[in-house]
């Protein structure tokens, strides 16, 4: 299935749903703003697959979100590291927490941590 390109569309939020209208690039970026910025970090708070993961944060560091740092040689490994454009994405992400929190709240749990079916 081809995915529609919406960079040469007038509207800036297409334009910024071209970059980041993954849901797993808001919650790597989320993760970023919690201070994880090594692969293996957003791998085990996201449960999300390593492809997949590679994908995404390629995708982020292309957009100009992320910027991939090398923090070892050898074996090598990088970072991923918020930059400007990035940081500049927290007032979304405080936005979609208020909106959660507000329409979406959590299902209360009972005593043993479980949350009632319905």
């Amino acid at each position: 299935m081809q995915r529609t390109s919406f960079s040469d569309m007038p509207c800036p939020v297409a334009r910024t749903l071209q970059h980041v209208g993954e849901w797993w690039s808001i919650l790597i970026l989320r993760d970023a703003h919690f201070g994880l910025t090594r692969f293996d970090q957003f791998q085990s708070s996201l449960g999300i697959a390593p492809t997949m993961l590679t994908r995404r944060l390629a995708a982020l560091v292309e957009a100009g979100m992320l910027e991939r740092r090398r923090y070892n040689e050898r074996p090598p490994r990088d970072e991923y590291v918020l930059t400007a454009r990035g940081r500049d994405f927290l007032p979304v992400l405080k936005a979609f927490k208020a909106f959660g929190e507000q329409h979406f709240p959590e299902a209360p749990r009972n005593e043993a941590g479980a949350r009632p079916l319905s």
